[in-house]
């Protein structure tokens, strides 16, 4: 006698050798720590660069234009701007949630990084900490990375040496060297009247 109520017979809980393809834009599965750094590093410059491409463009092209046109046009940027930067800080939660779910931790923990201090300690636990060895209670372990995760993974290691041991240090500096020239502009100014 077939009874629809009973308990399948079939082992239904994950494998600890099954694997699955992570996907980029996804927000459910588990991401490992490299992958991690990949996505959600790899969104934010991806992100910054349209943006400052699209300023980059669209500014001089309307500052032609006059201050009505202006001013509509600014509104609508700034709402276009608006909308993908929740759609980016969404997808960066949904990396962070499933990089938990790698290390076998619930996804409401990434709340965690509303709170001062504690936001710092979980981003260290998040890069630095070796996900669950095959399956766990959140899915499949994901697959491998492959070389271009790897090479993806260095070039970003190479774009923020560069960033904070390069070009920060030239910026700092010609900002200082601009605030000491504003003030001089200013005394001499004041000297002047």
């Amino acid at each position: 006698m077939n009874q629809p109520y009973q308990a399948p017979g079939a082992d239904v809980a994950v494998s600890s050798n099954e694997t699955y393809q992570p996907q980029f834009l996804s927000l459910s599965g588990r991401i490992g720590r490299m992958r991690y750094f990949v996505y959600a590093t790899g969104l934010s410059i991806l992100f910054y660069l349209v943006v400052g491409v699209a300023a980059a463009i669209l500014v001089p092209a309307f500052a032609a234009g006059s201050e009505g046109a202006m001013g509509i046009v600014a509104i609508v940027l700034s709402m276009v701007g608006l909308a993908a930067f929740i759609g980016m800080m969404i997808i960066s939660w949904g990396y962070m949630v499933r990089r938990l779910n790698d290390i076998n931790a619930s996804g409401w923990l990434s709340l965690l990084m509303l709170v001062p201090l504690v936001n710092f300690i979980l981003a260290l636990i998040l890069i630095f900490k070796k996900g669950s060895q095959g399956g766990n209670n959140y899915g499949a372990a994901p697959v491998s990375n492959s070389g271009g995760v790897k090479v993806a993974f260095a070039l970003m290691l190479l774009l923020m040496v560069g960033y904070f041991g390069v070009l920060m240090p030239i910026t700092i500096d010609a900002y200082s060297d601009y605030v000491q020239r504003a003030e001089q502009a200013q005394m001499q100014f004041e000297n002047f009247q």
